[in-house]
């Protein structure tokens, strides 16, 4: 293992710390408006991937660097009952078997799933790979997973998105550079990998500001809250080209 991986995990399992767990109550939470600031990039990959592929909710799903298991609570609502969260801290998947004993949960490095080819239906990252020194083997490792379909969702690669974003991120003694994607870098990674054996590459780009939206929004009585937000975004999708977020959908 990398000792920059080492690092992480060690940063990891601190920030996890069975101590800290009411801290990730935000994960379960059924607050409109946190709810939707927190799905709707998901739920758009699913849309996208749902269109060629109507029977997806029979598909096992693994979370690669799942944390707490944000993204696996969201599956599991959203009609998915196969599903793996993974994390390189044991803490964390202690707190999601706390969230949900049902979803099921494994240890792994984000840049060496221990598991064979194709092992799960759906492979999905949602702000992860940017935590490891090597994102992109962390990609690679996902296509290899995957059966059917795998769903990233990072930072985009731009301008705009680079002079606002942060550079670096910092966890106690552990520090990564958060690497941006873009269409080109996923779809040449996507290709490398695959050669010509898949059947779809789609990337959608849009703005994404959760902190924003939700400070503004949250001004607001709580009934109006979430149709705030989706007004707010809506005034930003004329821009999306310009997008801060990315989120990849490959078809195999």
């Amino acid at each position: 293992m990398l000792e920059q991986v080492k690092q992480q995990q060690n940063a990891y399992e601190e920030i996890y710390a069975p101590e800290q767990r009411s801290e990730f109550d935000f994960h379960i939470t059924t607050d409109p408006l946190t709810r939707y600031l927190r799905d709707r990039r998901l739920l758009k990959a699913l849309e996208v991937l749902e269109q060629s592929n109507p029977n997806i909710r029979e598909w096992s799903v693994l979370l690669t660097c799942g944390g707490v298991g944000g993204e696996g609570l969201f599956f599991k609502k959203n009609g998915f009952n196969n599903v793996t969260v993974s994390d390189i801290s044991e803490n964390s998947l202690k707190i999601c078997n706390e969230f949900d004993p049902a979803i099921k949960t494994i240890m792994l490095n984000g840049e060496s799933l221990d598991v064979p080819d194709a092992s799960y239906d759906l492979v999905v990252v949602q702000d992860g790979l940017h935590h490891l020194p090597r994102p992109v083997s962390g990609f690679t490792e996902m296509l290899r997973v995957a059966k059917k379909a795998v769903i990233v969702i990072e930072p985009y690669d731009s301008l705009i998105g680079n002079l606002m974003g942060t550079e670096w991120e910092v966890q106690g003694d552990a520090t990564n550079y958060v690497f941006r994607w873009d269409k080109n870098s996923f779809t040449q990674a996507v290709k490398s990998y695959l050669l010509k054996n898949y059947k779809q590459i789609k990337v959608l780009r849009f703005w994404d500001h959760g902190l924003m939206v939700s400070k503004l929004a949250g001004k607001l009585p709580q009934g109006m809250q979430r149709s705030a937000a989706k007004v707010i975004y809506g005034l930003f999708s004329p821009f999306n080209w310009v997008g801060n977020m990315f989120v990849g959908i490959l078809v195999k």
